[in-house]
């Protein structure tokens, strides 16, 4: 594998997802209050738009 095949298949960019799950965790907690799993889905998907929206 070369550096340009690896930039153009999105290697590289592992810090950046890194980088705002640790934000989303400090920011809104790591837990979730759910319990069933639709609803587990939806309070991860409004968490990360709130957080997203912050930013």
């Amino acid at each position: 594998m070369t550096k340009r095949r690896l930039k153009k298949n999105g290697y590289g960019r592992r810090w950046l997802v890194e980088s705002f799950m640790s934000g989303l965790k400090q920011t809104l907690g790591s837990a979730l209050a759910a319990r069933s799993e639709s609803s587990l889905f939806t309070e991860a998907g409004l968490k990360v738009l709130a957080y997203a929206l912050r930013r």
